[in-house]
């Protein structure tokens, strides 16, 4: 069975046998030192009903490959070498085991900093929600990439695990990116902006735009069907209607040190990269003191808030199938 055999280039670390039946959900995760926010990411997606785990650790030396072991729905793969340099631009070891695991599977493929909501989530479980996908003829969704924030100076962030992430860091900016129509790429539209525009880009490198706030986080997968640039662009597919979002928590501690790590360890990064990374390294030193939160600033409450804000989208099809799985709202009615 092709399922028990490692990739080429990949080892694999567990030795649980991967017998997936029909209809399992399954989240695809590359890290490398993520043993704090690792208990924290499981408990949310195993909440929201996925089913497996495949991971992708990078050389942790943090306990993460350990603590992955230690996990009876999970899987883990090991690789050593440059993580930025060899996995953004095609993220070829993920496009790896999303085509030998995933074919035929509802996947999700997220960053360990990651946590996925989408409209209703805390009434609709992922089963439900890939049930209305595959009833309206989807085969993936786009996702909105919203950088969470603490209350206090950036470098004096830190998270021990022992809180949930929303409450280390529960603030964000509340106007969605900017959108740009890109030709011949999938998604046609990228999003562009947020926090990370307003305190560190100003225009002012040579690459012409800030950080991309695009990514397509859950697909229906088939053989052959590959992500581009990271997970920010994908082979042709058909999108749904739905808009849902991840909450990114880059900021919620150790960010200058991670900053600094992947200046100095990844050589191959490309140019864009290095300009990010040393933007927010400027920023430090000319502000140590330096916070991402101001006065338009909003702490995090719900799926409702970001529908309401725009960096999620539902429609009325999708609010009638919520109401006749679940029932209304409550407060709404009938």
């Amino acid at each position: 069975m092709v399922g028990l055999q490692s990739p080429k280039h990949l080892a694999r670390l567990d030795e649980r046998p991967i017998d997936m039946a029909a209809g399992e959900i399954l989240c695809f995760v590359g890290l490398r030192n993520e043993a704090t926010l690792l208990p924290k990411l499981l408990d949310h997606y195993r909440g929201l009903g996925v089913d497996r785990f495949f991971f992708l650790d990078n050389g942790s030396t943090d306990g993460t490959r350990e603590l992955i072991l230690e996990q009876a729905d999970s899987h883990c793969f090991h690789t050593e070498g440059s993580h930025f340099a060899e996995n953004i631009d095609p993220p070829r070891w993920i496009n790896t085991l999303m085509n030998v695991f995933g074919t035929g599977h509802w996947c999700l493929s997220i960053d360990a900093d990651e946590l996925l909501v989408y409209p209703d989530f805390e009434r609709v479980d992922l089963h439900r929600l890939c049930d209305y996908l595959d009833a309206t003829g989807s085969e993936a969704v786009i996702g909105s990439m919203i950088d969470m924030y603490a209350d206090g100076p950036l470098a004096e962030c830190s998270y021990d695990g022992k809180i949930p992430l929303i409450e280390a860091s529960p603030y964000f900016d509340p106007e969605p990116g900017w959108l740009r129509a890109r030709d011949g790429l999938y998604p046609p539209q990228q999003m562009f902006g947020g926090v990370r525009e307003r305190v560190f880009w100003h225009g002012r490198f040579k690459q012409t735009f800030p950080p991309c706030l695009s990514k397509v986080p859950i697909v229906r997968w088939e053989r052959g069907r590959h992500y581009h640039v990271a997970q920010h662009t994908i082979s042709k597919v058909r999108f749904s209607e739905l808009r849902v979002a991840l909450l990114h928590f880059k900021f919620v501690w150790g960010f200058r040190q991670k900053s600094a790590s992947s200046l100095s360890e990844n050589t191959q990064l490309k140019e864009k990269t290095l300009e990010e990374r040393a933007a927010y390294m400027e920023a430090l030193e000319r502000n140590p003191k330096l916070s991402l939160r101001n006065h338009r600033s909003v702490r995090y409450h719900d799926a409702a808030q970001l529908v309401d804000l725009g960096w999620m989208k539902t429609s009325d099809r999708y609010a009638e199938f919520v109401a006749n799985a679940v029932g209304p709202r409550q407060g709404t009615a009938t």
